[in-house]
């Protein structure tokens, strides 16, 4: 989805920061269910599938209608800013009202074309229309998940206590052990962004998000904004007006995606518009950029890749010859040994030095010890 968000360039308290046990764990859930759509974490959920059981697998997929295929969270049940823990977090879930925690299911069940739309429990519980269309949609995707849908619609509380228990043991098998060193990341991220916003404002705390967005500068407004993709759902195009909120949440598990979701809450008598960005690490983008080989090792690399090239090196290896010499090995003539002996020459390979009558050619010693580094800046 494309997205454009405007702000007031001067206004740093716009911008708030939250990352939590929670809603990366909503994320991972996601990411094993759709690992294909992300690279970075195939050895990461192999491992994670070595830990969950039979059980486990079978709840997974029991909810996976929603866990799968929309931007995941309980915006009315868990706090999005700042750091939260997973028991305080599995306890705000199982205290809140329950269509805090049905409805958003309901939405992910409705889902078309990428976009949710908020319907009330009371409403779907009551129109046999919406459940219809939910069902055939979960069934044509999903079809593991229709038990689960319906124990939505008969009974929302105990679908939230299956729900929760799943989220706890989930998080004991696979997050808590790697948690502390995730959170750290999750920490230092915000930490480096606070300190730029800071620093230089508004416009230095959103740069280098994500290679699709980009930072725009218009007078007093700075605006994020990403490219829409083909076909995909109408663009996001948002002004946050004072009092509204930017929220940045980094994520170990968004990559190659950044997903962003508008909603509207009530606050102190006014309604205040937040926009939740969530974005990779940057650890995870530095490692998402294949290396750029330096010119001087394609060059080297381009001008050996060639049988009658690789013979020439392997001749000068031994002793500098002459062109007439190589001629008479390699079974060429003369001229077709000069050009490639001055392809070499010019990527460094050979030098030349004059004997009488005869230029002789001979192997450049460093040239191997540069490829050698070279291969080792990348190969590392």
């Amino acid at each position: 989805m494309g997205m454009r968000v405007r702000m007031d360039a001067a206004d740093l308290g716009m911008v708030a920061f939250g990352g939590s046990a929670a809603h990366e764990m909503l994320r991972s859930l996601h990411v094993l269910g759709t690992v294909n759509d992300h690279p970075l974490h195939i050895s990461w959920s192999l491992e994670m599938r070595e830990r969950i059981d039979a059980e486990l697998r079978k709840e997974i997929d029991a909810f996976a209608f929603w866990l799968r295929n929309r931007p995941l969270g309980f915006p009315r049940i868990w706090e999005e800013s700042g750091v939260w823990s997973w028991p305080d977090q599995a306890a705000a879930l199982r205290r809140a009202p329950v269509a805090h925690y049905a409805e958003q299911l309901v939405a992910g069940a409705l889902e078309e074309n990428g976009r949710a739309f908020h319907v009330p429990l009371e409403d779907f519980l009551r129109d046999p229309a919406l459940r219809e269309r939910a069902e055939k949609r979960v069934a044509s995707l999903h079809p593991a998940s229709l038990p689960a849908l319906g124990e939505l619609a008969a009974d929302p509380e105990r679908s939230r206590e299956r729900f929760a228990r799943l989220l706890s043991s989930y998080w004991d098998a696979c997050l808590a052990p790697d948690w502390p060193n995730l959170e750290r990341h999750l920490l230092a991220d915000i930490v480096r962004r606070g300190r730029a916003g800071a620093r230089h404002g508004v416009a230095a705390t959103l740069e280098g998000l994500a290679p699709r967005l980009r930072v725009e500068r218009h007078g007093h407004e700075v605006v994020l904004a990403s490219p829409p993709r083909r076909g995909g759902a109408p663009a996001l195009d948002l002004a946050l007006a004072k009092g509204d909120r930017l929220l940045l949440v980094p994520s170990h598990f968004t990559w190659p995606q950044v997903v962003a979701v508008g909603h509207r809450e009530r606050r102190a008598g006014r309604t205040r518009r937040t926009v939740r960005i969530t974005y990779a690490l940057a650890e995870l983008e530095r490692q998402a950029r294949p290396p750029s080989p330096p010119e001087d090792l394609l060059g080297l690399l381009r001008s050996a890749a060639d049988p009658t090239r690789l013979q020439i090196l392997g001749l000068l290896a031994v002793r500098p010859r002459s062109t007439r010499e190589i001629a008479g090995l390699v079974g060429l003539t003369e001229a077709a040994v000069s050009r490639h002996l001055k392809v070499l020459a010019e990527a460094g390979w050979v030098g030349a030095e004059r004997h009488s009558y005869y230029v002789y050619y001979h192997l450049v010693r460093d040239a191997r010890g540069r490829l050698s580094d070279a291969l080792g800046d990348i190969l590392i």
